[in-house]
């Protein structure tokens, strides 16, 4: 596949946004935030987000019942918070809103901007690649065919654009046709093709993206469950800020995604290296009976660093192979990751996940003290004076934040939350 890299000026862009939007100002918001929403919790009750905020997490209780506010949600509601404000992408119409906590318990949109006509979608993907720069990005995918009009391949164009914080304007857009690597034609039907990235870390002068390959021709699947690309590992590279010099960089350290899914998969340390996990399932999945392992690998100036490899599943020994699909870094080389057992049930319908304290330096893992619960779309958790703290709320039982203190491998129960149908997607 031949690469192909556009980059178009942010003017134009802006028209672009500006024009079919009647909301979309790139103003800065002159008011300030009038409370500090220092925990906003965004959860669902009956598939419906609401998002609340209690500066609590030790202690008390926080309900979604008559407080809070619901967030626009087509198919789902992606939240971002930083710099004293939350925003949230409606993931089924591409709107970006940018909201502010009131006195009352209520949040006010102050602004938005219509995200997915930068990148063709109405369901654009996105994450907080620095402090003040949020990446959007879709992979639009377009059937190659031969002369018998048979599916031979897939070009792949991701499209991405960065959004300042927090004034909303768009800085540029870029449109990048993701290389076939040979790794990726190894298997499936024809192949595989790139048809997900996510989970953007911006490290020095790279920017990376975590890369999900699919089947690319099954006809007896719809697209979406089709079988994943199982081997090696592989992520796409680009300086920063030009986003010029795509590549991937490819990893025989294990198998899978490196994208995450609603969790990061990639993490900066206080050195400026990368961190990575893994993610590897069957269509629709997780696939663990192959002895496929749950690792970390490090990035370094670009590529994958063979000299380091921390096999989380063989540090775990436990009795049951384990997966996960993303996990949170805390510092000083300490990190919590969400795993799916495989002997505790089904990783999207049961509470067959827990959580496990990772240590990069010492390549060490424990399973910790916590109920199992639902985590496979466990978004984020919070550090707060530098203990770390998620919300465990399993379909049975008590839903709670949890505290978690990186010096040792003690767990504390904090603040009360709704149990039952209400499933807490993460602390913002």
């Amino acid at each position: 596949m031949k690469n192909r890299f556009k980059t178009l000026g942010a003017i134009a862009l802006a028209i672009v946004l500006t024009t079919s939007c009647d909301n979309d100002e790139v103003t800065t918001p002159e008011v300030q935030p009038e409370v500090e929403a220092v925990n906003n919790f965004v959860g669902t009750v009956d598939g419906a987000y609401y998002i609340a905020y209690n500066n609590e997490l030790t202690s008390g209780s926080l309900s979604f019942v008559n407080n809070g506010t619901q967030l626009d949600a087509d198919q789902a509601a992606r939240v971002i918070a930083t710099g004293g404000f939350v925003y949230s992408l409606n993931y089924g119409t591409g709107l970006l809103s940018q909201l502010q906590a009131k006195k009352d318990g209520a949040y006010e949109t102050l602004k938005e901007i219509n995200v997915g006509l930068a990148v063709g979608t109405t369901r654009p993907r996105y994450k907080l690649a620095g402090e003040n720069t949020i990446m959007v990005y879709n992979v639009v995918t377009e059937a190659v065919k031969n002369d018998a009009n048979e599916v031979t391949d897939y070009t792949c164009t991701l499209r991405l654009a960065s959004i300042d914080l927090p004034s909303l304007a768009v800085s540029n857009l870029t449109e990048f046709v993701i290389p076939q690597s040979a790794n990726a034609k190894i298997g499936g039907t024809i192949g595989y093709h790139p048809m997900r990235v996510d989970s953007p870390v911006i490290a020095g002068d790279k920017i990376y993206f975590g890369l999900m390959h699919m089947d690319i021709f099954d006809p007896s699947t719809p697209p979406p469950f089709r079988k994943p690309k199982q081997t090696g590992l592989e992520t796409l590279v680009f300086d920063y800020p030009s986003f010029g010099n795509g590549k991937i960089t490819q990893s025989d350290a294990s198998n899978g995604h490196t994208g995450g899914y609603r969790a990061p998969s990639m993490h900066i340390d206080e050195k400026g290296d990368v961190y990575q996990s893994n993610w590897f399932m069957s269509a629709n999945n997780f696939d663990l009976s192959k002895g496929d392992k749950t690792v970390i690998t490090r990035l370094k100036n670009g590529s994958y660093d063979t000299s380091y490899v921390f096999n989380v599943s063989e540090a775990l020994g436990l009795s049951t192979n384990v997966g996960t699909v993303g996990w949170f870094y805390v510092g000083n080389g300490i990190g919590y990751m969400p795993i799916h057992m495989e002997n505790a049930g089904n990783y999207y319908s049961e509470d067959s996940w827990s959580v496990a304290k990772i240590d990069l330096n010492n390549k060490t893992a424990v399973k910790l003290d916590v109920p199992n619960s639902q985590l496979f779309t466990y978004e984020s958790g919070v550090v707060r004076n530098g203990k770390f703290y998620m919300a465990i709320s399993p379909k049975t039982g008590e839903a709670n934040v949890y505290e978690f203190d990186p010096s040792n491998d003690k767990v504390t129960k904090g603040l009360k939350l709704d149990g039952a149908n209400v499933h807490i997607e993460g602390i913002y």
